[in-house]
């Protein structure tokens, strides 16, 4: 705790371990090098790993809305520990390295974006957490893109039960028409989310930012469980 505390007043250090040199975007070599790319290839839209370059029988089956679904890292390990503590136990300081993440898996994509946004809360979770975490990691990645990012995209209509230990069918109703967007109309969005898990969400926020118009939307997250 110490270490990341001293990491965070010198943003020299790595903001994970509190080591000195080698840093980038506030993460060291060696704690970036405990963090696992997605294991390729995966598919080119929902970006599930696939056995061959390509898009998966399921996208090809029924196109999902979102256009692009990336990850920085496997949600497991370090990364895993690391959004627990910055979800769950207000180590916002985080928010740098996470950030730093995103933006070098952003690396490998053509896409450049209009705006940069997140998931949203309902606004009684908001009040019980205190900060949404996908919002922090946004802005910082807006900072290090130099792309305006934009509050007031996406709202969420009502309050849901957590899409973790939920059934297939469950979570599909859970996140129903929860989500309404605006002033998006022919603009390519980028979504900033912690975690995908079954790319529920990413489904439900993309065909709500659709419905408003938006002519791309590229979702990304830090983290990804890899069944």
């Amino acid at each position: 705790m110490l270490a990341r505390l001293g990491a965070h007043i010198f943003p020299g250090r790595c903001l994970v371990c509190g080591a000195a040199g080698h840093v980038k975007l506030g993460v060291c070599g060696s704690c970036r090098g405990q963090i696992r790319h997605v294991p390729g290839p995966v598919c080119d839209i929902c970006g599930k790993p696939i056995g061959s370059p390509g898009t998966c029988i399921e996208c090809v089956r029924k196109r999902p809305p979102f256009d692009k679904v990336l990850s920085a890292g496997v949600f497991e390990g370090l990364l895993k520990d690391i959004i627990h503590q910055f979800k769950y136990h207000n180590a916002t300081w985080f928010k740098k390295p996470l950030a730093g993440l995103v933006f070098d898996a952003l690396a490998h994509t053509d896409v450049c974006p209009d705006m940069i946004t997140f998931v949203p809360m309902h606004w009684t979770r908001m009040i019980s957490r205190g900060y949404n975490q996908a919002a922090l990691i946004a802005r910082e990645l807006s900072g290090y893109m130099g792309i305006y990012m934009r509050y007031d995209v996406i709202h969420k209509k009502r309050r849901t039960l957590s899409q973790v230990g939920l059934k297939r069918s469950d979570r599909m109703g859970n996140l129903r028409d929860v989500f309404l967007s605006a002033g998006v109309d022919g603009k390519t969005v980028l979504v900033v989310d912690d975690v995908i898990t079954t790319t529920r969400t990413a489904r439900e926020v993309a065909r709500s930012l659709k419905k408003a118009g938006a002519s791309y939307v590229l979702f990304v997250s830090v983290g990804r469980m890899i069944r």
